[in-house]
């Protein structure tokens, strides 16, 4: 089987952490996962996976540098489109997946992106709608919060962020807004 964005190369068997299987790319290093194989490996080990990221989460954890293919990517098994799934709102990386065939496609450096982010055993539930719907929730919330930052200016927006949070969390925070209300509508 070639590779997935290379297209000329031959993938080659490898394995990821605890013996995941999986093939990959020598020249870009993208990961073609199976999800059947995947799936059985996370029920086996991927607890041992985000134990042992966990304990690195204390020290110092060098920044993962993750490509992307921006192209659509064809199924090598089935010759379908592969749909793209947005790992986080921070990243700018997709999981590509064959929904035919149950194949991931992952670019180079997309495991390690996804073991940092403590994602690696959570492979299957970022294709979910509620995953991707939380993603597109977070990025219209900070689109929302950078405009009034750029309108407002910082000084000005961390106050308003401040009293916010203090309204929010405040017991008598519905007397709070309707005394806002009331005042500001004159």
């Amino acid at each position: 089987m070639n590779c997935y964005s290379c297209e000329s190369f031959s993938l080659k068997p490898v394995k990821l952490d605890y013996g995941l299987p999986a093939r990959e790319c020598h020249k870009c290093k993208g990961v073609h996962i199976d999800l059947l194989s995947y799936r059985s490996w996370r029920e086996d080990y991927a607890g041992k996976l985000e134990t042992a990221m966990k304990n690195t989460t204390d020290t110092k954890v060098e920044q993962v540098t993750a490509t992307d293919n921006k192209k659509a990517l064809i199924c090598k098994r089935c010759s379908k489109f592969m749909l793209k799934y947005k790992v986080s709102t921070e990243h700018d990386n997709f999981v590509d997946i064959c929904t035919s065939c149950d194949d991931a496609w992952l670019d180079g450096g997309e495991w390690q992106l996804l073991k940092q982010l403590q994602l690696a055993g959570k492979l299957t539930h970022i294709t979910t709608e509620p995953w991707q719907r939380n993603i597109r929730a977070e990025a219209v919330e900070k689109t929302f919060q950078q405009s009034y930052q750029s309108k407002l200016g910082d000084v000005d927006f961390n106050k308003l962020q401040d009293m916010c949070t203090w309204i929010e969390q405040h017991p008598e925070k519905q007397e709070l807004l309707k005394y806002m209300r009331i005042t500001f509508a004159n």
